[in-house]
């Protein structure tokens, strides 16, 4: 009891906090995470993943979340199996959010198997509403539109506690009725239920509500009430720098709505700004996949060719990185790109970029790793100018073994990233601005 009213009093001093940035209330929010997980009390768990996970869910930080997640991904299928249903939940959430559809229905499926087993029909709700919401896409048809009926059916065999969730489930009706072009039916659903519902000014409820709205006269040829709209929801996601999938379907409409009313200078710059928001999606998305690859694929574990398996590559990682006392310590990833028809090369090329950057910098070289199938990591106490120089001469010769033209090595990206002249405390910020520069080379 007096563990419990301990977790109690470090949650409430958490939630009643106001914290500086985004950034700061996720490492908050690891830090109680740990706690409670130690704790274990599936309550307070369940609680406090599906309620205290939602500010990052919609934001930049769901790929954070997800690492976070699938971190602790075997401590609870061993210990907190009664936690599991709320677990992929969220992870699904984290990938619907960052527009990686294919991902989120697959955690979805498994949330809803585990809802349906321990008969938690209001997860189950959840679930099947965004699972539903996530093939909208690829599956637009009558039988998709008698699915998004489903999600309410389960919601009222659950808890009258989960009130605050049902609005979500006539949204997804909606959004398929109109994919559908049931354009008078939505019309009508959207007015018995959204006219007069009071919800947060500019709350997730609040924009999404606003975009169906938009979506409604845009389907009906009325163009500039829906740019009007829309462009109001897109400046506060902006601004808010979260709701990407809103985002993404103001660009769409309001591009659209311009082309309609022959508006082309507009709708072509529209296009553009779009463009522009779409790479970066894409490139979250590339180091999401990288990410995961990692935690879950353990065929380079052991690869002896490097100094270190990844998983203590990554403990001298937290450790070295932390400190900035002194010079600090440099963080490299190598990342390679093979032509398609030469793939089998990869491991060839990579052993001797290891070899060259034993051979230039063996004395300063802490550790190294695999990351995955195409990228090498090391931990160099040097500065980021000196790593740099050193790397540039190998992959310098690395290039008279395999040229830009007439070889497997398409492209060799790399970045370096000093802890101490970049003012980063651990390993996971800077390993995030290593990726953002090989990111930035990529689509650039």
């Amino acid at each position: 009891m007096v563990e419990r009213l301990n977790t109690i009093h470090q949650l409430e001093f958490y939630r009643s906090q106001q914290f500086p940035s985004c950034e700061a209330q996720f490492e908050a929010f690891e830090s109680i995470f740990t706690y409670i997980i130690q704790e274990g009390d599936i309550e307070t768990i369940n609680d406090f993943i599906l309620l205290d996970s939602q500010p990052f869910i919609l934001s930049n930080h769901n790929m954070k979340l997800l690492q976070c997640l699938i971190d602790q991904e075997p401590y609870f299928k061993d210990n907190l199996k009664d936690c599991l249903t709320i677990f992929y939940l969220v992870i699904g959430h984290c990938y619907y959010f960052s527009l990686n559809f294919e991902q989120a229905k697959n955690f979805y499926k498994i949330a809803s198997s585990y809802a349906l087993q321990s008969e938690n029909y209001s997860l189950l709700s959840i679930a099947m509403n965004n699972y539903t919401s996530a093939q909208k896409e690829v599956l637009p048809s009558d039988i998709l539109w008698q699915m998004s009926k489903l999600p309410a059916v389960f919601f009222k065999m659950g808890s009258v506690d989960d009130e605050r969730y049902f609005i979500t489930r006539f949204i997804a009706h909606i959004e398929i009725s109109l994919h559908l072009n049931k354009v008078q039916y939505a019309e009508s659903l959207y007015n018995s239920y959204f006219t007069g519902y009071e919800v947060e000014k500019d709350s997730r409820i609040d924009l999404h509500i606003r975009v169906l709205r938009g979506k409604i006269h845009y389907q009906k040829g009325e163009y500039e009430t829906a740019i009007e709209l829309l462009h109001e929801v897109l400046v506060v996601c902006m601004n808010l720098k979260r709701n990407k999938d809103l985002v993404q379907e103001c660009y769409t409409f309001i591009t659209d709505s311009y082309r309609m009313l022959n508006e082309d200078s507009i709708s072509r710059e529209m296009e553009q700004f779009h463009a522009r928001f779409y790479r970066k999606i894409e490139t979250d998305k590339r180091y999401m996949e990288k990410y995961i690859k990692a935690a879950y694929n353990n065929e380079y574990e052991q690869d002896e060719h490097f100094l270190s398996p990844l998983s203590r590559f990554k403990l001298a990682g937290k450790c070295l990185l932390s400190n900035i006392d002194n010079d600090g310590h440099t963080l490299v990833l190598v990342d390679c790109k093979i032509l398609t028809c030469e793939e089998d090369s990869i491991n060839d090329i990579l052993y001797l970029i290891n070899e060259e950057m034993m051979k230039e910098m063996k004395q300063a070289i802490i550790t190294s790793t695999r990351i995955d199938a195409s990228t090498i990591g090391y931990i160099i106490q040097l500065s980021e100018q000196v790593t740099d120089e050193l790397c540039a001469k190998v992959f310098s010769r690395i290039r008279e073994q395999y040229p830009r033209n007439g070889s497997a090595l398409e492209a060799i990206y790399f970045a370096s990233v000093n802890n101490k002249e970049n003012n980063l405390t651990n390993y996971q910020k800077c390993l995030d601005l290593a990726y953002a520069y090989i990111y930035y080379e990529l689509y650039k």
